[in-house]
């Protein structure tokens, strides 16, 4: 047996021909598309972009270039190296790199549910440092699942523990996440049906459609990652588990699936320049195309500012609130340009 295998050797499959050539330009995007991301949140003329929870953002970013430069041309290469030494290096990084995508999402996921279950706590509960630590200890939970196979553990119940707490939890939390901070908002809004209409509740009202705006943002994010690697976690365990370990069918199916969970990582540059205004109106002013304007409705708040909105029991006390806590938001966003 190789001393280089996963599982049971074998279990490594060079790409063919054609799959080689969709993984080196799938690469290609996922490195320029994201690559593009961080350019433009780095240069953005007017700072909407520059929020304490886009961290993740352009740490989701740096994950997936990483699957652009090195999982994506390593398992192209294995078509015309043909050795498993290649193989398993490419597999090492993939499970670091996409663990790290899920990680971030998830993070982003947490990070909506915290700003509409404590909008007042918010800015106080997600410091700027809080989030650096948070997304350093992204990638060490990451890397250590990398480094498993490294020091040896390449049984079949490593795939178990990868894929139980890699995949399986993080998607669990994210879920949970989602599903209450969808009851917050859907409660908020009957509310907001019960208070007539004034400039204080327009207030609120905007402040309400931009987090579900930005919430559906995310979770199209996690059924987009989801959906693109589901498929190749279920085949993945046909083939280590199952009597379908040299079925070529299983195998091209493997493939298929792979490359599609490849693609996700491209995906996300799209997403933000379709659902976030601040971030295609950055991306048109940073090539010069239109000037910038800046909007009232950050793809991902600053920490605080989903506070004008996101709390009312009393509507009375609702309105009194939300004005006082737009005005200091907006006294904040003049002070920090």
């Amino acid at each position: 047996m190789s001393n280089y295998y996963m599982f049971y050797d074998g279990y490594f499959l060079s790409p063919n021909l054609p799959m080689a050539i969709i993984y080196i330009i799938f690469g290609l995007y996922t490195v320029i598309g994201n690559l593009l991301v961080c350019y433009v949140f780095i240069k953005d003329p007017g700072r909407d972009l520059r929020r304490t929870s886009n961290f993740f953002v352009i740490n989701l970013s740096m994950a997936d270039i990483l699957v652009g430069i090195t999982v994506e041309p390593i398992n192209a290469a294995s078509y015309w190296t043909k050795n498993n030494e290649i193989l398993f290096v490419y597999y090492v990084f993939a499970c670091l790199s996409c663990i790290c995508s899920i990680l971030n999402i998830c993070a982003l996921m947490v990070d909506r549910w915290i700003a509409v279950s404590f909008p007042f706590k918010y800015r106080s509960l997600v410091t700027a440092n809080r989030v650096r630590t948070s997304c350093v200890v992204i990638w060490l939970v990451s890397t250590h699942f990398g480094l498993l196979p490294i020091i040896g553990w390449r049984s079949e119940s490593f795939q178990v523990y990868l894929y139980t707490f890699g995949v399986l939890t993080p998607t669990i939390i994210m879920l949970c996440a989602y599903y209450g901070l969808r009851r917050i908002l859907k409660k908020q809004v009957e509310n907001l049906k019960n208070i007539a209409d004034s400039k204080e509740t327009a207030f609120t009202k905007r402040g309400v459609e931009r987090e579900k705006r930005i919430s559906t943002t995310v979770f199209i994010m996690l059924v987009v990652f989801l959906t693109a690697w589901f498929p190749f976690v279920i085949v993945d365990f046909l083939l280590v588990f199952g009597s379908t370990s040299q079925n070529p069918k299983v195998r091209l199916a493997r493939d298929i699936t792979l490359s599609l969970g490849f693609f996700s990582s491209g995906i996300n540059p799209v997403l933000y320049a379709w659902r976030i205004p601040n971030f295609r109106r950055g991306l048109l002013t940073v090539f010069g195309i239109k000037r910038g304007k800046r909007i009232g409705i950050a793809p991902f708040p600053l920490p605080g500012a989903q506070s004008s909105s996101l709390n009312f029991s009393v509507p009375g006390f609702m309105s009194r609130r939300s004005v006082e806590l737009d005005k200091i938001i907006t006294r904040q966003r003049i002070d920090d340009h």
